[in-house]
Parts: structure tokens; C-alpha cells; sequence
């Protein structure tokens, strides 16, 4: 759940909105306001006001923040690749793209 966070982060360029962020790591605001206060502890994001009254606060990529999304990233394409994409053959590899590429035809990322 942290590896998702920094790299919806990183995808859009370094910080989002908290409410965003919640949104697109599909975690509620209440449970990124705590995961997201224990990734400011652990000097991997910071919090930062967006608005002049102070009301609007965005989370922002540090550069720990990065260098463990950077060491992370590996270890969690192979754990995908061990546990989804290496039980299925060609045929439904092939398949399963068509879908991706389908449902992702309107999404941006970042």
C-alpha cells in the first residue's frame, strides 16, 4: 500500500492533492490521512500548504520518498510477475492486454 502512494506520487509529478491522492490509490481520505502521516514520519513525503489561507494541503514526494519507491519498484514487479503475470500462458497474456488496453483507453495516469 506504501509502494502505491509514492508511485501515484511520483506519476504525477511529485505531489497531489490529499484527496486526489486518496482517490487514485482507491485507500478513504481517513486511511491516507494516517498512511500518509506515517510516511511524513518516516521522511519519505512532507505536507505542504497549497492554498493562501492555508486550507489546501498537498503531499509532495520526497527525495527518500523516492530513492525507496526506486529500490522498492523491483521487488514489486517481480512479486507481480511471480504471482499474475507468470501463471498464464501466451495465448491469455495476449488476452488479457486487449482487456487492458481496452478498459485503460480513458484513464490518465499522471
Amino acid at each position: 500500500a506504501d509502494f502505491d502512494v509514492l508511485a501515484q506520487l511520483a506519476l504525477a509529478g511529485g505531489e497531489l492533492r490529499m484527496t486526489d491522492l486518496a482517490a487514485r490509490a482507491l485507500i478513504s481520505r481517513s486511511g491516507m490521512t494516517r498512511r500518509v502521516a506515517r510516511l511524513v514520519d518516516e521522511g519519505l513525503v512532507r505536507r505542504a500548504d497549497t492554498d493562501a489561507d492555508g486550507r489546501g494541503v498537498v503531499v509532495v514526494l520526497t527525495d527518500a520518498g523516492m530513492a525507496r519507491l526506486t529500490e522498492a519498484t523491483p521487488v514489486h514487479l517481480r512479486g507481480v510477475s511471480d504471482l499474475f503475470v507468470a501463471r498464464l500462458n501466451q495465448k491469455e497474456l495476449a488476452v488479457l492486454k486487449s482487456v487492458m488496453d481496452k478498459v485503460t483507453a480513458d484513464c490518465t495516469f499522471g
